[in-house]
């Protein structure tokens, strides 16, 4: 009896990881995002002296022939804002990006890898609900092409929380150490620490609430006021329910809660950020925000949002939640043994007008679990063109792409 080797499941999840990169490829043009790419290496200046939350630990360092010390690209939204800031001064106009790029960072997780894909968007654009509630679609609309049922996408807003600090005198560690109790929602070790500091009893009231501050929206944010009291958080609110408004319109309210004790967990987000989850899965499988002072640190006015997902991760979440759906082919071409000329022709002139297409003999055992959009049969007595159970004869190249364009057309 054969049996599943390793070398077998490595050639499956390789096969899943094409799939995913091949659907989050798509998805991301549908939205009128352009290619970018950016450097392995990069200057270590480039991440030492910009806000972010990169520890430099994790950076994997070399040195070049000229005994420059370089990393292996631990971040794509940096360098490709800074190559923006050597272009324009200034936003020009919108401008949307995406990237699928291996990252190199060194973790203390022992289940992490220092390499791992990381497929993300960047959209330049001015601050508004709108703009911040688009990219938040896409994310879920990314997460739901990969086959993900039971999707939530956590928002909050850096702001929040930077407003409530800022009436208070606090050291680098006791920052530090108030944030990691705020997003682990460490309420037992919060208050006794908020109290060990020279702050007013209703702030230390309001922080400690904070992490309870999840759930829907509306409720949320109507709880928020009530504990806050300030009008700089009443206007994130403000603007933060106007993003979910917007979202509502996108099919996506049951997939919206907010998270007011979401913190900052990149440096250079300013204001909306948000991070999503699958089913079964306990980590983020995507985190974004808006970072609209990340192109200050070039001399540049570049205001953004975006967001990055690890492709490896998403396959770890198929395998605790779904199996991730096959992209199917645009066509199957099955064909007799006399047909063959003329099944190379048909295949290279649709390959030619970018349609994927596999031929095969007919009654050749194929993989079933690979469907696709339209089969054509070709024999010595017909020729056949199937969709979705209907069919249609044809006698040349161009009967067979006048169908396929009525049938597009008509979809």
């Amino acid at each position: 009896m054969y049996t599943t080797t390793s070398n077998d499941k490595k050639i499956k999840d390789y096969q899943k990881y094409e799939r995913m990169i091949k659907t989050i490829h798509k998805r991301f043009k549908t939205y009128g995002y352009e290619r970018v790419k950016t450097s392995t290496f990069e200057q270590y200046d480039l991440y030492t002296e910009v806000k972010s939350a990169i520890n430099r630990k994790e950076m994997v360092k070399t040195i070049d022939e000229n005994g420059e010390v370089l990393v292996l690209r631990p971040d794509v939204t940096i360098p490709i804002t800074k190559q923006l800031s050597e272009l324009y001064a200034e936003l020009p106009h919108e401008l949307r990006y995406y990237y699928v790029q291996d990252v190199f960072r060194q973790s203390d997780e022992k289940d992490e890898e220092v390499e791992s894909t990381q497929a993300g968007v960047e959209y330049y654009c001015e601050s508004s609900p709108e703009k911040d509630a688009e990219v938040i679609a896409l994310a879920c609309h990314t997460l739901k092409d990969l086959g993900f049922q039971n999707i939530k996408i956590e928002m909050g807003h850096a702001g929040f929380f930077q407003a409530l600090i800022e009436q208070i005198n606090l050291s680098d560690r006791d920052l530090i150490k108030l944030k990691k109790y705020i997003q682990s929602k460490n309420i037992v070790e919060l208050e006794p620490f908020l109290r060990t500091l020279e702050i007013d009893e209703s702030l230390v009231a309001a922080l400690t609430k904070i992490p309870m501050l999840y759930g829907n929206p509306i409720q949320v944010s109507e709880k928020a006021r009530q504990i806050t009291q300030l009008q700089k958080t009443d206007e994130i609110l403000a603007y933060l329910l106007e993003v979910y408004d917007i979202l509502k319109l996108y099919g996506l309210e049951q997939n919206i809660v907010m998270d007011l004790g979401l913190i900052n967990h990149m440096g250079y987000y300013s204001d909306t950020i948000f991070q999503g989850f699958v089913e079964q899965y306990g980590r983020p499988v995507l985190m974004g925000g808006r970072y609209n002072h990340l192109g200050d640190e070039f001399g540049a006015k570049l205001p953004a949002i975006g967001f990055a997902c690890t492709v490896e991760s998403l396959l770890k979440a198929t395998k605790k939640n779904c199996t991730a759906p096959r992209v199917p082919l645009d066509v199957h071409l099955q064909y007799d043994t006399e047909c063959l000329r003329d099944a190379i022709l048909f295949a290279n002139e649709l390959r030619e007008r970018n349609y994927t297409v596999v031929t095969s003999q007919q009654n050749q055992r194929l993989n079933d679990t690979q469907p696709s959009i339209y089969q054509i049969q070709l024999t010595n007595q017909e020729r056949n063109f199937f969709y979705k159970e209907k069919s249609y004869n044809f006698d040349s190249m161009k009967e067979l792409l006048k169908l396929m364009r009525e049938i597009k057309g008509g979809m």
